[in-house]
């Protein structure tokens, strides 16, 4: 796996970032709107954006709220197909998501990348 894609997948797979981050993708948030939504503990959901703001994700407006910066939007940008696909894909039964002929349970073969 690129370098890149694991930090980025990294850092959004932190408790509470994802869900952050989504929850802009409305436009702009107070923070305490963010911690009501998020269901986070305050400390958490600090680091958590503060985290985002570090890694160019999210900026703090001029009325103090958090926003989705160009980089924020064009992830969004990306991860709004997979949330389509995850809908479709949560929708299939047990036997639908895996095909036909295949094993039902994992290999023990080493993944090529």
């Amino acid at each position: 796996m690129p370098e890149e894609l694991a930090a980025i997948l990294e850092l959004l797979g932190r408790r509470y970032t994802l869900a952050a981050f989504w929850s802009l993708r409305g436009g702009s948030s107070s923070f305490r709107s963010l911690t009501g939504r998020v269901g986070a503990p305050e400390s958490q959901l600090s680091q958590r954006m503060r985290e985002l703001r570090e890694a160019g994700l999210v900026e703090v407006d001029e009325a103090g709220e958090y926003r989705l910066t160009s980089h924020g939007r064009r992830l969004l940008g990306v991860l709004e197909p997979l949330s389509a696909w995850a809908q479709d894909w949560v929708a299939l039964s047990p036997r639908q998501r895996i095909p036909k002929g295949s094993a039902s349970h994992a290999t023990d073969e080493p993944d090529p990348d």
